[in-house]
This record gives structure tokens, sequence and C-alpha cells, in this order.
């Protein structure tokens, strides 16, 4: 499982997830608070359609953490103001890197919470769908009188 699937899901899904995990690995393991959970702005780059230039389309404020655990560092970033969401995030990386055992059953949770995510969403574009509504041309509706 890529870095990007397990952060996406964790920013994404349940609540609880993300400070589910981050706390197991702290019950066992200390974690030293490398860089505290703070805000900052990143330029969010985007690309000219015409030229294919990139460019900074706007700035997007951030949240960031960096921890340690024995040695192995961990980094949590996401959009938004959400600093202890960044801080459980950051800890779940580090434990991922350092392989931790307690990982290794944290797969099968992740997937789980991916398929709940994927079920919400198809929910979402249901009722979407359910309020689109049907334009006619005036060529159609004529086609259908003769």
């Amino acid at each position: 499982m890529k870095k990007s699937q397990i952060t996406r899901i964790l920013i994404e899904g349940s609540a609880q997830l993300p400070e589910k995990l981050a706390k197991s690995v702290e019950e066992r393991y200390a974690v030293a608070v490398v860089k505290t959970p703070e805000n900052s702005l990143v330029l969010a780059k985007a690309r000219d359609s015409v030229s294919q230039e990139p460019f900074y389309l706007t700035e997007v404020l951030v949240t960031e953490c960096t921890v340690s655990i024995e040695g192995t560092f961990g980094y949590g970033i996401l959009m938004g103001d959400r600093p202890e969401l960044a801080y459980y995030l950051a800890i779940v990386d580090a434990a991922f890197n350092r392989q931790l055992p307690e990982t290794e059953g944290w797969e099968a949770l992740l997937l789980e919470e991916e398929r709940a995510l994927l079920d919400r969403r198809l929910r979402e574009q249901e009722l979407a769908m359910a309020t689109k509504v049907q334009f006619e041309t005036m060529e159609e509706s004529y086609d259908r009188a003769k």
C-alpha cells in the first residue's frame, strides 16, 4: 500500500481510525515531537492548458507535523487547520517507516476504511444523479411531435 493511499484514507475516512492507530503506537513507544503541528502556506502548482507551462495557482493553508520514533522520522501534512490529525498522520508515517510490528494489521483496517469511503462516495453520487435535470432541445421536441 502506497503512502499517498494511506494518507488519503486517514484524512478522508473516519476520524477515529488515525487516532486509534496513533494511540496504539504511543502506548508502546516513545514518540518525540520534532516539529509541533503548525500552519503553513504552500503554493499550489498548476499547468497552463495551452502552453503546458507550470504556474502557481494560489496558496493553500496546510497543517504539518514531524515526529520521531526511536530515531525514525514521520511526517504528517494535510490541507486546513487540523493539528491533531497532522500529529496522528506523522505517528502513523513514522510507524510504517520504522516497520513496527503494530503496522502488520493496519493494512486490513485501511482497506476496510477505503471500501467504506467508496460506498459513501457512491451514495453521494447516486443522490446527485437523482437531482439531475434532463434538458431537451427544441429540435428534439419537434422530432418527437412528428
